[in-house]
């Protein structure tokens, strides 16, 4: 069943072409963002985004703009997201503290572009103009008066004017003809909801990740190995590296490459982005994790060490239908992974296919007491594999 990620209101510029899209939060059980709370508003919304499986994608040809809370913008988190694609909205809640300036130019300075939403051009504001690409203006709020005199006064300004709540064609020609740039309201587009499937994060919390990724100087290896234990993590964080704002066109093989992909700071971020929204109950990691170790025993064994890493991917994917209730071709459809790891997990096709089919067979065989096939061996590399991930899950826990 489809499920609501988020709503998407475009935003359109002198010649009705659209510029951007604002985002704004929606929930299934009717929760607004006031109810939750901006912090956790934000942080749904930017995870639906880059993370929901949907099929309206017209959000990633234009920058999104997004609102975001006063304690967002102190903790210096910045977006997981690259700033070309992103304009953050500052509303008329957040308070223009010297903090909060401060904290504004220190994303700017990491490239951030910034509007300012609602705006009343109150003095205390001010400080802040100089720093924005775009200012909004309610034009229900403010009257057609109001807003060309305030227009004349700071047109030296660098920045884009945008009337929002536009509601006929009367007033569009109105502050087109005074000049305004961008144009938003019910007479050119309302909100549409973008319905999806959420893909949901894990249940697990894994310190061992987080203590190796947000170490002084992350060894890449150490934390491909935390990573590894994560399954959950590792899908979603294959997901963000396909979305369109990395738009990866290599083949991914490897938990490595997804982590020199996206890099050891964006990483850190979109762990704890990730991490902060958990609920996958643990029983089902075990099982894909179990599979993804069985799959790398047994690659060790049978074929080129080289593989291993492989394997222990296609196990892994292999579980996203089970970790995330969704289906599984459209989903790996959405990964920019090998045609090799691809086939094997839809189709058993190549030596990575063979070898899943085994260890599926095994899962099966062994869960009904059947005898198994090259029992001995078999039997070892599930309890090996086992071991493994109850030592991890015991590490973590304790």
């Amino acid at each position: 069943m489809a499920e609501q990620l988020f709503a998407s209101q475009p935003i359109y510029g002198r010649n009705k072409e659209i510029y951007a899209h604002e985002l704004l939060y929606r929930s299934d059980k009717g929760f607004t963002a006031l109810d939750i709370g901006d912090e956790a508003a934000t942080t749904e919304l930017v995870y639906n985004l880059c993370t929901g499986i949907a099929e309206y994608v017209e959000h990633f040809k234009q920058p999104v703009c997004i609102n975001v809370s006063a304690e967002f913008l102190l903790s210096k988190a910045f977006l997981p997201i690259d700033p070309e694609f992103v304009i953050i909205e500052l509303v008329e809640r957040i308070t223009p503290t010297p903090e909060i300036i401060r904290a504004v130019r220190a994303w700017v300075n990491e490239g951030f572009r910034f509007a300012l939403d609602d705006f009343e051009f109150q003095p205390e504001w001010e400080p802040l103009l100089e720093l924005a690409c775009m200012i909004k203006v309610d034009i229900e709020q403010t009257t057609f008066s109001e807003a060309t005199k305030l227009f004349k006064k700071f047109s030296h300004l660098d920045v884009l004017w945008l009337a929002e709540r536009v509601e006929d064609k009367y007033t569009y020609d109105a502050y087109r003809n005074l000049g305004f740039d961008l144009f938003q309201g019910f007479y050119l587009a309302r909100p549409q909801i973008i319905e999806g499937t959420k893909v949901p994060p894990g249940a697990v919390e894994f310190t061992m990740l987080i203590d190796k990724l947000f170490c002084d100087e992350p060894e890449i290896d150490e934390v491909t190995e935390a990573l590894s234990s994560d399954p959950v993590l590792v899908v979603n964080l294959l997901r963000i590296v396909n979305s369109p704002y990395y738009g990866s066109r290599r083949k991914i093989e490897s938990v490595k490459e997804v982590i020199v992909m996206i890099g050891i700071e964006p990483l850190r971020k979109w762990v704890l982005l990730i991490t902060s929204l958990r609920h996958t109950e643990a029983a089902q990691a075990r099982i894909v994790l179990t599979r993804a170790f069985m799959c790398a025993e047994m690659a060790s064994e049978s074929m080129d060490k080289s593989l291993r890493n492989k394997a222990f991917l296609t196990g892994l994917l292999s579980g996203c239908d089970i970790l995330l209730g969704v289906d599984k071709e459209d989903f790996l459809d959405l990964l920019n992974i090998s045609d090799q790891i691809r086939k094997a997990i839809l189709r058993y096709q190549g030596a990575l296919g063979d070898l899943l089919k085994e260890v599926e067979q095994f899962e099966y065989d062994f869960s009904m007491k059947n005898t198994v096939a090259n029992e001995a061996a078999r039997i070892s590399d599930f309890h090996n594999s086992s071991y493994q991930v109850q030592s991890m899950f015991a590490a973590m826990e304790g």
